[in-house]
């Protein structure tokens, strides 16, 4: 038989029945059809079973897809499941030690599932390969971009950069200050009862002064880490300056120009949201701020469209002729909406009239500048 043929076989109990098979046979030549069952919700519980059932055997090749960043996040997020519900003393290293060089929506997957492991074995594995040393290491890094953050937020705030790009530019920073709270409070998990953080968490969401407070006791009468005071100040309803004054030990503040900001921003992008990402690349567009060429490239090659898409668009403004040269080969984008930009600007590109735009034109007049 051949594997790609049974799974496309219209029964579903052919299919599933087929991923148990290829398992309890040890089919190696049809391994990689167990992680395409990933991808299919009908076959995802069948091929889940069956890449459990091999046990460590599936290890290489679940770590291979699951740090794939072209494949869709929810089936890299079932290959992170997945070796954690192997749950062998290899499966749980490997999830530690993704822990300390992946970033955010990867390491949020990787800390819950660490989290909801039976007997605690996730939170007794971070424990032994990290210890206390380095899970604080882990929190003073999320500290770090939530400084960033406020860095971001003070030097692009309203009164020097305004706009409809800059006010998404502020929402997706504000986004993600929510996103580093989450990972700092699964964080503290590993080093506290997960009822009291949790609690905590529950009571600092209130819209009331005084379940803030009540959050805020909490962790004030639990933490006794490093970065106590400055976890506190972030969660109260403090001004950004406040909050930025508060990590002076961990991230070093210099007001920056906003197009300098948003430079440096830019360097900190593998610790940006993809959405923040492109965000940064629409302000720089509109106010024709220049970005460096391993920026604008890095974000070329990104895995998510609508990153690439950005950055088209702010090629398309800062160099015309650089754009022009590399159309050929961003016409072969897999995302039928990049493509179609593409095709699009090089039909404009080709018009007479565009021979006169010759990139960026700045103005003394234009904010950042």
């Amino acid at each position: 038989f051949t594997s790609n043929r049974l799974l496309q076989d219209e029964s579903l109990r052919v299919r599933r029945a087929l991923l148990e098979a290829i398992a309890a046979t040890h089919l190696e030549e049809y391994y990689p059809s167990l992680l395409k069952g990933l991808y299919y919700k009908s076959t995802r519980e069948a091929a889940v079973q069956a890449l459990i059932r091999l046990e460590n055997e599936a290890l290489p090749m679940l770590v291979k897809l699951a740090e794939d960043s072209y494949a869709p996040e929810v089936v890299r997020t079932h290959a992170w499941n997945t070796i954690g519900q192997i749950g062998t003393s290899e499966a749980l290293d490997i999830l530690v030690g993704h822990l300390t060089i992946a970033w955010g929506f990867t390491r949020r997957s990787i800390l819950r599932i660490l989290l909801k492991l039976p007997q605690e074995a996730g939170i007794e594995a971070v424990s032994n390969l990290l210890g206390r040393s380095g899970i604080e290491a882990l929190i003073n890094q999320e500290l770090g971009l939530m400084g960033q953050l406020y860095a971001g937020l003070i030097d692009l705030s309203t009164d020097v950069v305004y706009g409809r790009e800059a006010d998404l530019l502020r929402g997706g920073l504000q986004d993600q200050q929510v996103d580093t709270l989450e990972r700092l409070f699964l964080l503290m998990r590993f080093l506290y009862s997960s009822s009291t953080i949790q609690a905590a968490a529950f009571n600092l969401q209130s819209s009331s002064q005084d379940g803030v407070a009540r959050g805020i006791e909490i962790l004030d009468n639990t933490l006794d880490i490093a970065g106590k005071r400055a976890m506190l100040t972030i969660l109260d309803r403090r001004s950004n300056q406040e909050k930025l004054q508060s990590l002076s030990d961990i991230i070093s503040y210099t007001p920056m120009s906003p197009s300098n900001r948003l430079r440096h921003l830019l360097e900190l992008r593998h610790f940006l949201s993809d959405w923040t990402l492109a965000c940064c690349f629409h302000l720089a567009r509109d106010y024709r701020w220049s970005l460096t060429p391993d920026q604008t490239l890095a974000c070329l090659r990104h895995p998510v469209s609508f990153v690439r898409e950005a950055a088209i668009s702010y090629l398309q403004v800062a160099s015309p002729l650089v754009l022009r040269a590399m159309l050929p080969l961003l016409q072969t984008d897999p995302d039928r909406l990049v493509a179609a930009q593409v095709k699009e600007i090089l039909a404009t590109l080709e018009s007479p009239s565009s021979s006169s735009k010759n990139g960026l034109t700045y103005s003394s007049g234009q904010a950042g500048i």
